[in-house]
């Protein structure tokens, strides 16, 4: 993985989906669409760099993601971003996933993300909200979003971390 060219290129998504995209979100829809287009960048880290890259890239920019929006509980988002990337590296650690098992991945990925993170606010009661309703307000209309980022962006995403874990490949031997 060329951290010289990932790491800022994480940084510009995440800031562009804390700054631009809420202002291209409808009025109707501002409160149940939250982009995570870093953590879309850590699935493809995993999928496509390795699992170690894609465990460190979802700790640091889910610590990121802590600190800047939900301090309420700290270390939500961190513990789910590393994990789940980290996951997704193990389930296809050495295949080559072709662009329908990738967003399929990414999508379970994206849904496994929203759906921990509710279930831990409700434990620790930091919301209310039934499963059902989230679900349907929430965590679907931002599914949609996640994947569609996804897609748009496969091939330079493919490109940028097969690059690098071939390169490290290489090397290795």
């Amino acid at each position: 993985m060329n951290t010289k060219l990932v790491i800022p290129l994480m940084v510009l998504l995440f800031m562009l989906e804390t700054t631009v995209v809420p202002w291209l979100i409808p009025e109707s829809m501002h409160g149940r669409i939250a982009p995570h287009f870093v953590f879309v960048a850590a699935l493809y880290a995993g999928l496509y760099a390795g699992r170690h890259q894609a465990l460190l890239l979802g700790f640091f920019f889910g610590l990121m993601q802590d600190i800047v929006f939900y301090g309420h509980l700290l270390g939500v988002h961190t513990l789910l971003m590393g994990v789940i990337a980290y996951l997704t590296g193990l389930l296809l650690e050495g295949k080559r996933a072709p662009m329908l098992a990738a967003l399929a991945v990414i999508g379970l990925g994206c849904f496994l993300y929203d759906a921990a993170a509710y279930g831990i606010y409700r434990i620790f009661r930091v919301t209310h909200k039934t499963f059902e309703f989230v679900l349907l307000h929430s965590i679907a209309p931002s599914l949609f979003l996640q994947i569609g980022f996804a897609l748009a962006v496969y091939v330079p995403a493919r490109r940028l971390f097969e690059a690098r874990a071939k390169k490290n490949a290489d090397e290795e031997e």
